[in-house]
């Protein structure tokens, strides 16, 4: 009966997975500064990294890094993206 229960995962593993994942809302508050950067014509887009967990920041700089994008400044609080 036991190791019918050990098939459930244990939180901490589950929790850290999903740390690991950028949300909903940082994905759009990325693609929102983005997109103004370049309506306004800027050469470079500011992103304030102020909720991300250290996870998402390097999850973050692989999904913008596989898109094309380059980094023109990284810090723990903020990227500078080149357009």
């Amino acid at each position: 009966m036991t190791n019918r229960y050990d098939k459930i995962p244990d939180h901490e593993v589950i929790k850290s997975a999903m740390q690991q994942e950028l949300t909903d809302e940082q994905i759009a508050h990325v693609k929102s500064a983005i997109e103004t950067a370049s309506l306004h014509k800027d050469d470079k887009a500011y992103v304030d990294l102020i909720s991300f967990n250290p996870s998402q920041k390097r999850k973050l700089e692989q999904v913008l890094k596989s898109k094309g994008y380059q980094l023109a400044e990284k810090s723990n609080w903020s990227i500078l993206i080149d357009l």
